[in-house]
């Protein structure tokens, strides 16, 4: 039996919506005794019951994941069996007050979904996180304007000590585009290439090139918000360490544009884009001036990448026709064709990509135990 089988059968059992009969096997059928010999494996190993009468059903306790991802304002977090069936997801304002405070938000979460889905922590094959700032390889954030984490904290080993489950943590970014790559519109066209723009608190790019997520040498891959941007880029890395592009861009720049037009307000972003639905031209020049500003940042992106699509989410790229204004400005700057589209997942993108990454790393580690001949609960 391969591992490709065993996933074959994981799969199988997931497609049927009620208990599932295998096809007896006979001895000139190979490929039904290995289908039998997987469910069996797959039986003692807890990630399937057996119903009695040679029916199964995937297991509800056995084989779930818990997807979670950390924004500027939001924590969302989903819980799933093994299929990625979402049985239970919620949010909560990001507890932002402390370094690592956020930290503690997270594994409280994901200790509450599991014990709203009635199991143990110990349950859970796989918890995957996605945090606003670049993921360094050893585990500590290095770029994170938006949430404070101590700068020596590696986030994973700090979560699997304290949950005693495997843990993985990315970019937010990064788990955005593999969300859209996988359950949004990367799946509906068959994409192996795509980019993810999240312009919201702040400004972040998540990248998949053939398949694979681009995380790059130090993990700052996509750190689109550090991107030289400006008439002078040198004195405007110099005036906003935390990123010249996110500065001239992001909602704050979109706040601070409209104030400097009309002082001794207090509007936020939401409130300017609102104001220019309206007709305010000073709102509607502030966004146009963002949106080209953003624009050069995709045509970069492009240049470099080709990626054929670029995804825009977050709170100003869900905005209904952000993303056709951009396009149609980037095509003025580029000419390689590339669709320029709102996100298909929109908020959940994050929470969707997290669930998938942890969905994988589950069965890796699956087909791991599985070739060690060490798979929980296997005789």
């Amino acid at each position: 039996m391969s591992d490709q089988q065993l996933l074959d059968a994981i799969d199988e059992v997931t497609r049927r919506p009620g208990p599932w009969a295998p096809a007896a096997p006979t001895a000139s059928d190979e490929s039904a005794q290995h289908t039998r010999m997987a469910i069996e494996t797959l039986a003692a190993a807890g990630w399937i019951e057996d119903r009695g009468n040679g029916h199964f059903t995937l297991s509800r306790t056995r084989g779930l994941v818990i997807g979670l991802d950390l924004g500027g304002t939001k924590l969302r977090g989903a819980i799933g069996d093994a299929a990625g069936t979402i049985s239970d997801e919620y949010d909560l304002p990001t507890s932002n007050n402390a370094p690592d405070s956020a930290l503690a938000q997270i594994a409280e979460m994901a200790e509450s979904l599991a014990a709203r889905a009635g199991v143990p922590l110990s349950a859970i094959e796989q918890i995957s996180v996605g945090v606003p700032g670049a993921v360094a390889p050893d585990g500590r954030v290095t770029v994170s304007p938006n949430v404070a984490f101590h700068q020596n904290t590696p986030l994973a080993d700090t979560l699997i000590k304290k949950l005693g489950v495997p843990v993985s943590v990315d970019n937010d970014g990064n788990l955005s585009a593999y969300g859209e790559y996988m359950h949004g519109i990367g799946k509906e066209r068959g994409a192996r290439s795509l980019a993810f723009l999240a312009l919201g608190t702040g400004v972040g790019m998540g990248l998949i090139v053939e398949g694979q997520m681009l995380r790059g040498a130090s993990g700052a891959a996509g750190e689109i918000g550090l991107l030289p941007f400006g008439p002078d880029p040198f004195a405007a890395a110099a005036a906003e360490p935390d990123g010249a592009f996110e500065a001239a861009v992001g909602s704050e720049a979109i706040r601070r544009g409209y104030a400097a037009r009309h002082p001794g307000t207090e509007f936020d972003a939401r409130d300017v884009f609102e104001r220019a639905n309206a007709g305010d031209a000073d709102a509607q020049a502030v966004i146009a001036e963002a949106t080209r500003g953003i624009a050069v940042g995709v045509a970069s992106v492009i240049a470099l990448l080709d990626p054929g699509i670029v995804v825009i989410g977050g709170g100003i790229g869900a905005r209904p026709g952000f993303a056709e204004a951009v396009a149609r400005l980037t095509a003025q700057l580029f000419p390689t064709a590339c669709d320029i589209v709102p996100s298909r997942l929109g908020e959940r993108a994050g929470v969707v990509g997290a669930l998938a990454q942890a969905l994988n790393l589950s069965r890796r580690r699956l087909i791991s135990r599985h070739e060690t001949g060490t798979l929980r609960g296997a005789a």
